[in-house]
């Protein structure tokens, strides 16, 4: 004999067929909407389809007038005229198109930026006013959310980084949209150039380094991935700059620079000479016996045998040391390849101990980095060989060792 269900277990099973009904009428009965933009289509037919959902569907409602009515009460501007059917259609309209006058305010920029935004936004106004001309002048009440998001697609495309605001003023003979800018929270707080070369001396690299600093300090609160967009840009004003110099243009250097757009944004830049090598510097021993403070200077000459960026040809060069203490100085001649980048090896001769010499060294180009030199004779037992780190632009510091250990510093002039 069957189980008579109780009360609740009645409800609940009216409430799943009361779900399964409204699924299957939810999927049967959709409105179908034309006359709109693609980029108002999804809200407006989401919308119909919710009002279509709570009409009665008893025989006492005229369901497709129902519609009509709300439809022409939410969407103003719009001529609504709704054919009926299983699947009803619902088509809006509207009599005029009246196409807006879009004013962008730039924001208050410097030189540089001013004229990368004002080639982003050529050609916005034209753009964001099509968007706008697709739709009744009354429609842009009720619908600026999506409008809003429509042209924030286009300002993404052209201006990355920045944020904007929309006004949109509406009367009976014009509608006037107004665009003013700002950057986003993430932007750039600091521009910190450093520039690294074997050619120009410390002392003048200095001084090219706190030429670029205030040219490119407009960068300075900009959206960082505006300025990404416009690395390009940055890196050729900076090339540019640099070999307006004199110290450059004497040298015959070769600039390259490097832009990474980050809050604290770094401008690198590499000034060498494809043919000429010179370095000056001073450098005390501590723990070395015999060895005294000494002045250096180097010079090189390297012929351009290269493919592409790197340079086959070797390196003749010349190294003369001054001791301190008593100003008696060595010198050497010699030849070297760079193996690998920064990676050399050759061999020279040495007065006034009137030997060759092997040379091993590797010598970053930048700074913060460890290097290291070996250097040993081939008739003698003399050799040197250093281990040591690039602290900055002026002080190495390592260990040496000649059969004694010892630190050496060294100050690059």
């Amino acid at each position: 004999m069957r189980r008579a269900k109780t009360r609740t277990e009645r409800i609940l099973d009216l409430v799943r067929c009361s779900s399964l009904i409204l699924f299957f009428a939810t999927q049967a009965g959709a409105v179908t909407v034309i006359g709109v933009p693609s980029w108002l289509k999804e809200p407006v037919t989401r919308s119909i389809n919710a009002v279509w959902q709570e009409i009665p569907t008893d025989i006492f409602t005229d369901r497709e007038a129902t519609l009509k009515v709300v439809c022409e009460r939410l969407f103003t501007g719009y001529n609504v005229d709704v054919k009926s059917g299983e699947e009803p259609t619902v088509e809006l309209s509207f009599d005029r198109a009246i196409t807006p006058e879009v004013r962008i305010t730039p924001p208050a920029l410097g030189t540089m930026a001013k004229e990368w935004f004002e080639a982003d936004t050529a050609g916005l106004s034209e753009e964001v006013a099509q968007i706008a001309s697709g739709v009744p002048q009354g429609a842009l009440t009720w619908s600026e959310e999506y409008f809003k998001s429509e042209t924030g697609r286009l300002i993404t495309e052209r201006l990355p980084g920045w944020e904007f605001s929309q006004n949109v003023y509406i009367s009976d003979k014009e509608t006037v949209i107004t665009l003013t800018f700002r950057p986003s929270e993430e932007m750039i707080l600091a521009v910190k150039p450093e520039l690294y070369s074997r050619t120009i001396p410390v002392m003048f690299r200095s001084d090219l380094e706190a030429k670029l600093l205030p040219e490119f300090s407009v960068l300075t609160g900009l959206p960082v991935k505006w300025a990404e967009k416009h690395a390009k840009e940055i890196e050729r004003r900076a090339e540019e700059l640099l070999e307006d110099r004199n110290s450059v243009e004497n040298m015959r250097a070769d600039v390259r620079v490097n832009f990474r757009a980050s809050k604290v944004s770094k401008l690198d830049a590499v000034v060498d000479s494809r043919t000429f090598r010179f370095t000056v510097w001073v450098s005390a021993y501590a723990g070395v016996e015999g060895k005294y403070p000494e002045a250096g200077a180097f010079f090189g000459f390297r012929p351009v045998w290269h493919i592409g960026d790197y340079n086959f040809a070797p390196e003749i060069y010349t190294e003369i040391l001054f001791e301190l203490d008593d100003f008696g100085f060595s010198y050497r001649i010699g030849e070297r390849f760079e193996l690998l980048e920064n990676l050399w090896a050759g061999i020279e001769y040495g007065m006034p101990e009137s030997e060759f010499f092997m040379r091993l060294e590797y010598l970053p180009l930048k700074i913060r980095r460890p290097y290291g030199k070996w250097r040993f004779s081939l008739s003698s037992s003399l050799y040197e060989v250093e281990l040591g780190y690039r602290i900055d632009e002026h002080v190495s510091l390592g260990i040496y060792y000649d059969g004694n250990v010892g630190i050496r510093g060294m100050w690059n002039l």
